[in-house]
Order: structure tokens, then C-alpha cells, then sequence
């Protein structure tokens, strides 16, 4: 399909239209092998127009990251429960990072973030960085905020989720892969509440002790 010269008439939605494209094409063909040219040609714009807006593919990029497309994006809105005990923490935890995988258009969202800052030393840390300050901002809602190791607890967490969802839904690995939704959380959530339970385990012996 030939590109269609400068803005569209009217279309006041055209850089999210592009944007959109632009995840698809990162999901489906990762970071290196998307262009300018054929993420124009998948927005039906000229590629002069996408230099307007983003000024380069990195720009592209890094306007997925930062946008309410992004799951990681999207999560930070969340508030989270005022949980009785992990348990009930890890539950909403799975289910609402899990839930932006299950709907396609923030699933593509994901797979093109994940896939473009894993692959690509480019792009690798934009993602850290968007990981890292959703991590505090999980610590810092989570009902142990307050505790010094939060932040450790909070990466352990989201490091078991997004591992569940790389093999699951970006890798495709069976059996996760054609698991139903509901089986899913029930074997996720426990082990997640294992992580965030481990702030009220013992210390771990040393290699001293017998």
C-alpha cells in the first residue's frame, strides 16, 4: 500500500496513529529491522511526517515508552489495594499486570517495548530506566512502603511478572502459552506472594553456620 503524502485532512489523531503503527511494527519485527519508512507506510503517512513528530525512530521509540499505550505506563495509574496481608497484594498485582497482556492493543504495546530494549543497546536503557521508576513507584504504594528493603522486594516481584509474560506471551512457551487466563493467576500468585512475604523471613544462615 502506497504512503499518502502529508497530514491527513482533519485527522487530528494522526500521531497516535503512527504511534500505534510504529508498536505494531517493534512487536512484529523488533527494533533494528522497523524504519521510518515502513512505519509510514503502515500509517498510510508520508515519512516526513513522522520525522515531524518524533524526529527519529529512537524518538518513535521512546514516545511508546512514555505513552498510555505502554502497559508500564498504564500500571503506574493504578493505586493499589489496601491489602490485609501478600496475599491479597500479589493476587491484584498478577492480575493487573497480566490483564494489559491478555487485550491486544496494550499487549502489542509491551511486546515492542520488551522486545526493542532486550535486543537493542539503543533502546536497552530507556526501559531500564522506565522499569526501575515503576518499581519505586510499586514500593512506594505496596503496604510495606515503609520498609528499607521495599525497593528489593517490589524488583523481585515485577522481574517473576514480566518473566511470566516474556515466555508467555512474546516468546509463546507451552505449556504458559495456551494456559487459560484463570490458570495462569493461580499459579503465578503464589509464588508472587512468596516474594513479597520474604520481607518477615528470618535472615539466611551464613556459610559459618552448621
Amino acid at each position: 500500500m502506497r504512503a499518502r503524502s502529508g497530514r491527513r485532512s482533519g485527522d487530528s489523531g494522526t500521531r497516535e496513529q503512527i504511534l500505534v503503527a510504529a508498536l505494531h511494527l517493534f512487536a512484529d519485527r523488533g527494533y533494528t529491522s522497523t524504519t521510518i519508512r515502513s512505519i509510514a507506510e503502515a500509517a498510510q503517512v508520508d515519512p516526513a511526517l513522522v520525522h515531524h513528530f518524533f524526529n527519529n525512530k529512537e524518538g518513535v521509540f521512546r514516545a511508546a515508552v512514555e505513552s498510555q499505550l505502554s502497559v508500564s505506563a498504564a500500571f503506574d495509574e493504578f493505586d493499589a489495594p489496601q491489602p490485609d496481608g501478600s496475599a491479597r497484594t500479589a493476587a491484584w498485582l498478577a492480575r493487573t499486570y497480566l490483564n494489559f497482556w491478555e487485550h491486544e492493543e496494550t499487549r502489542y504495546a509491551m511486546t515492542a517495548i520488551y522486545r526493542a530494549g532486550l535486543a537493542d543497546s539503543a533502546t536497552s536503557d530507556l526501559l531500564r530506566d522506565r522499569i526501575e521508576t515503576s518499581i519505586e513507584n510499586w514500593a512506594g504504594q505496596m503496604v510495606f512502603k515503609d520498609h528499607p528493603d521495599a525497593s528489593i522486594v517490589s524488583a523481585l516481584a515485577s522481574s517473576h511478572l514480566a518473566g511470566v509474560a516474556i515466555v508467555r506471551y512474546v516468546l509463546k512457551v507451552e505449556p504458559l502459552a495456551s494456559m487459560d487466563f484463570e490458570d495462569i493467576i493461580r499459579w503465578v500468585t503464589p509464588t508472587l506472594n512468596l516474594r513479597l512475604a520474604s520481607l518477615d523471613l528470618p535472615d539466611a544462615p551464613s556459610e559459618d553456620q552448621d
